[in-house]
């Protein structure tokens, strides 16, 4: 009838083995629109040996032309905030986007579905012990539901904890 059909595992994306080449691919992506805004990659330039991981949705347009990520007021208050409470400088955390490219603060679950191989494979190469979700998209799109029950929770899942938090500009807001 003209109709192929396709194992329902069929992954998109094969896994990558190192962060060079991961790199490489997210810069060479052309899988959604947000790739024709892209002036650099939107993730960290080396992989950390870090024990915790924060993921947030999207970066800031100055992120996006300078390749430099938390380099944005919302960027220089999270790390602020990590030094004075936590005690930890950018050495000991690592920072990730779900999007890697630039979006211009507008998202789409198609784009989504593009970028979370490429977050999954990047988390697999960072392998931290303790994940931060900052804001309900985040937590959400990594597969977990009921973002207010769990907030502020720390649960198991795989090899790590995962913690869901509000944003940042709530938490300000709202200490």
């Amino acid at each position: 009838m003209g109709y192929d059909f396709t194992d329902e595992n069929l992954k998109l994306h094969s896994k990558i083995e190192n962060f060079k080449d991961l790199r490489k691919n997210i810069q060479e992506c052309t899988l959604c629109h947000f790739s024709k805004s892209r002036c650099f990659t939107l993730m960290e330039n080396e992989i950390k040996n870090a024990s915790l991981m924060i993921v947030d949705t999207l970066a800031h347009k100055n992120e996006n032309e300078k390749g430099v990520l938390l380099n944005s007021k919302k960027g220089e208050r999270l790390k602020f905030y990590l030094k004075e409470i936590l005690g930890l400088c950018e050495k000991e955390f690592y920072f990730s986007y779900l999007f890697k490219c630039f979006s211009n603060g507008k998202f789409d679950d198609f784009s989504l579905q593009s970028c979370l191989p490429f977050f999954w494979n990047e988390l697999e190469l960072v392998q931290p012990k303790m994940i931060l979700c900052l804001g309900e998209y985040p937590f959400k799109s990594l597969g977990f539901s009921d973002f207010n029950a769990l907030r502020g929770e720390i649960f198991a899942y795989k090899n790590f904890f995962i913690m869901a938090s509000f944003e940042l500009e709530f938490i300000e807001k709202n200490p």
